[in-house]
C-alpha cells in the first residue's frame, strides 16, 4: 500500500518558443490596511503575488496520459499546465473546465441510442488557447485520441478511450464522441480522459515517428505547451518548478502571479519549511497524518494557518478467502469473519494510526460523502465488543480453553497478519495483533519489505489478513472486490482482490452502480452492494487515509478536495491571496 532525448533519430520537432515575461524581485505576497493610503494600494495592486508550494516528487512528463509512471503527485504537475473538460468540485458537482457546458441528455447533447450505444457533443470554450497563442481546436482532441488508441504510443490508461468508437470534429470548437456503449460518466471527462494534444505542434513528428513523439523533449521541460492556466517557466530537476500565469487562459489570468512548486521528499523538512514560511502550502501525501498533526498544533498557537484534510484512501485488512491459500480454515466461516471486525477497537487503532485525523471507518464511504448517512443505515457495522467477538467464535466451534481460542480440532488459533514495510502500516498491525491476542489468538506479524511490494505472485499468498488501503473513487474501486480481480497464474496474477473474496449478489449490484445512467439508481445498487460486502464480511473496514493539506493564513483556494477528482491543484486557478 506504501504510499511513489530527444531520440537519436533524424526527425526534428520544431518548438513553439513562449515568451515568458521576468518578474521582478518582490515580497512573495503583498496586503495593505485601510490607513496604509493609496499609495501603498497602488502598490499592492501591482505587485507580482507568489505560492511556494511543497510537493513530495518531482514530475516526469507534462502531458495528463502520456505520463506512465503512476506517481501520486503526478495530478497536480498535471492541473498547472493542463485543462481537462471537466473537473469535481469539493462537494462532488461536476463543472465545464475547457468544455463550455457538460453534455445532457436534457439538451440533446447526450444522445442514448436503442442499442446501448451513446453519443455526447461537446463545445470547446472559444476563447481557450494554448500557451503559444493557437486556440485550442476539435481536431486537437481528434488527433489526442488517434494517439491514446495507438497501441506504439505508452499511456497510463486507454480508459475510457476504449470504450470509444471515434471522435468526429463538426466544426472547430465542436466535436462529436461516439460510445461503444452505456457509459455513466461520459459527460464527466476529467484529468486524463480525452485531453487534447496541441496537433499543431507535435502532430507532424507524431506520423513521421513514434518513438520520437514518445521520447521528445517537448514532454519533458518547459518548450512544452498546454492549455492551462499557467506556463511552466522554469524546471530545476529534482528541485523546484516555476509557473507563470498565463494571460489568455479562458477564465481570466489567474490572480496569482507565479507559483513554486518545490519538491521536498523529506516530511520533517516539509515542515519546517511551512512553520519558517518558507512555504505556503503542500500538495497530495507531502505531509503524512503525523506531520500534518505538528503543523496543526502550531498553527493552533501562532494562527498562522490552518490545516485542511480529505479522505483519499480507505484502509481495509484483506481476508484470505481462497482455502488454498488460506493457512486458517475458520476464515472460511461468515461468523469467524464477523468476530474479527467486532474484536478489534477500531476508532482507537484510528485515532493512533492517523493522529486523530480520521474516524473508524464502517465502509469505504467517507463521511464527506452526500451518501454517507444512508450507507450507515443500510449496511452491516461491527462496534467493538470482545464478548459478542467471542460468542460468534463459540458458536462456529472454537472456544476459549483458558486464554487460549481453540480449533474445532482441538488446536490453538493462528491466524497471521501481512503488512508493507511502512510505519503506520506496522503500527496498525502491532494494534490489530494486540486485540486478536486479547480474544485468544496466537498472531503472527510480517512486514512485507518494499522490494517485494511488486511481486504480484507473492502478495497473493498472504495466508490470513492483509493490511492495505484502496483508493476512494467511488463505484470504481469497488471492482477491486469482484472475482475477475482474483490474482490468479491465468491473469499473471494481476488485480488487487488478493484474498479472492467472490459474492455473485455483490457483482449483480455492482454492475448497476457500475453503468446505470439514472444517479439514483446507481446509488440504490451501491448501497446494495456495500449492504452485501459488509454482511459477508468480504474485507475488515479500518479507517481512512486523511490527505493533510496546511494553508497559510490568507491565501483562499487551497482546500479539501473531492475524493475522485484528483490532484489539489484542480482549481489553481482560483487561488489568492485575501
Amino acid at each position: 500500500m506504501g504510499r511513489d532525448r530527444l531520440p537519436s533519430r533524424a526527425v526534428s520537432l520544431a518548438i513553439v518558443c513562449i515568451a515568458l515575461t521576468a518578474c521582478a524581485p518582490s515580497p512573495a505576497r503583498s496586503g495593505t490596511s485601510a490607513a496604509s493610503g493609496s499609495a501603498a494600494s497602488t502598490a499592492a495592486a501591482t505587485t507580482p503575488s507568489r505560492v511556494t508550494v511543497a510537493i513530495g516528487g518531482d514530475a516526469t512528463n507534462l502531458a495528463s496520459k502520456l505520463d506512465v509512471t503512476g506517481g501520486v503527485f503526478n495530478s497536480d504537475f498535471k492541473f498547472m499546465t493542463n485543462s481537462p473538460l471537466v473537473v469535481q468540485d469539493p462537494k462532488g458537482n461536476a463543472r465545464p473546465l475547457l468544455a463550455a457546458e457538460i453534455p445532457s441528455r436534457d439538451n440533446g447533447t447526450w444522445v442514448v441510442n436503442t442499442d446501448g450505444t451513446m453519443v455526447t457533443t461537446w463545445k470547446i470554450r472559444p476563447n481557450a488557447f494554448w500557451h503559444d497563442g493557437a486556440p485550442v481546436v476539435s481536431s486537437d482532441v481528434v488527433f489526442a485520441f488517434k494517439v491514446y488508441m495507438d497501441d506504439a504510443i505508452a499511456v497510463s490508461t486507454r480508459d475510457p478511450e476504449r470504450l470509444v468508437d471515434r471522435v468526429e470534429a463538426l466544426d472547430e470548437k465542436t466535436f462529436n464522441v461516439y460510445w461503444k456503449q452505456v457509459y455513466p460518466n461520459a459527460n464527466r471527462l476529467g484529468l486524463g480522459q480525452l485531453e487534447p494534444l496541441p496537433e499543431h505542434i507535435v502532430g507532424t513528428i507524431y506520423e513521421a515517428d513514434r518513438e520520437a513523439f514518445q521520447n521528445a523533449s517537448f514532454w519533458t521541460s518547459t518548450s512544452f505547451v498546454g492549455d492551462g492556466p499557467y506556463r511552466l517557466a522554469d524546471w530545476d530537476k529534482g528541485v523546484q518548478l516555476v509557473y507563470r500565469a498565463f494571460d489568455q487562459f479562458f477564465l481570466g489570468k489567474p490572480q496569482i502571479d507565479e507559483v513554486t512548486l518545490r519538491i521536498i521528499a523529506d516530511m520533517n523538512t516539509v515542515v519546517s519549511n511551512v512553520l519558517s514560511g518558507t512555504v505556503d502550502t503542500t500538495v497530495a501525501v507531502t505531509l503524512n497524518h503525523q506531520a500534518g498533526a505538528t503543523v496543526k498544533q502550531q498553527w493552533e498557537k501562532s494562527g498562522e494557518g490552518q490545516v485542511a484534510s480529505t479522505p483519499t484512501y480507505w484502509r481495509n485488512m484483506q481476508i484470505q478467502h481462497d482455502p488454498n491459500r488460506a493457512k486458517q480454515p475458520g476464515l472460511q466461516d461468515r461468523r469467524v469473519r464477523q468476530a474479527l471486525v467486532y474484536g478489534i477497537d477500531r476508532a482507537s487503532i484510528a485515532e493512533v494510526v492517523t493522529a486523530g485525523a480520521s474516524p473508524a471507518a464502517d465502509s469505504i464511504i467517507p463521511p464527506n460523502d452526500p451518501r454517507f448517512d444512508t450507507v450507515q443505515r443500510s449496511i452491516a457495522r461491527y462496534p467493538f465488543d470482545r464478548n459478542r467477538a467471542a460468542a460468534l467464535l463459540a458458536e462456529a466451534g472454537y472456544p476459549r480453553s483458558g486464554d487460549t481460542l481453540m480449533t474445532p480440532g482441538g488446536q490453538p488459533f493462528g491466524l497471521e497478519i501481512w503488512t508493507s514495510q511502512v510505519s503506520d502500516n506496522e503500527t496498525e498491525m502491532s494494534l490489530v495483533a494486540a486485540d486478536y491476542t486479547a480474544l485468544g489468538m496466537q498472531m503472527v506479524q510480517s512486514v512485507i519489505p518494499i522490494a517485494r511490494n511488486a511481486d504480484r505472485e507473492f502478495r497473493a499468498e498472504f495466508p490470513g489478513l492483509n493490511i492495505t488501503a484502496t483508493s476512494i473513487d467511488i463505484p470504481n474501486a469497488l471492482i477491486d472486490l469482484t472475482d475477475d480481480r482474483c490474482p490468479r497464474p491465468e491473469n499473471r496474477f494481476a488485480g488487487s482482490n488478493r484474498g479472492c473474496w467472490s459474492n455473485p449478489e455483490f457483482e449483480t449490484f455492482f454492475r448497476v452502480a457500475n453503468t446505470a445512467l439514472d444517479d439514483r439508481e446507481r446509488d440504490d445498487a451501491l448501497v446494495q452492494a456495500l449492504r452485501v460486502l459488509t454482511e459477508d464480511v468480504g474485507t475488515i473496514p479500518m479507517s481512512y487515509n486523511m490527505e493533510i493539506i496546511p494553508v497559510r493564513k490568507g491565501l483562499v483556494g487551497p482546500a479539501p478536495r473531492w475524493p475522485q477528482q484528483p490532484g489539489n491543484t484542480w482549481n489553481v486557478f482560483e487561488w489568492r491571496w485575501s
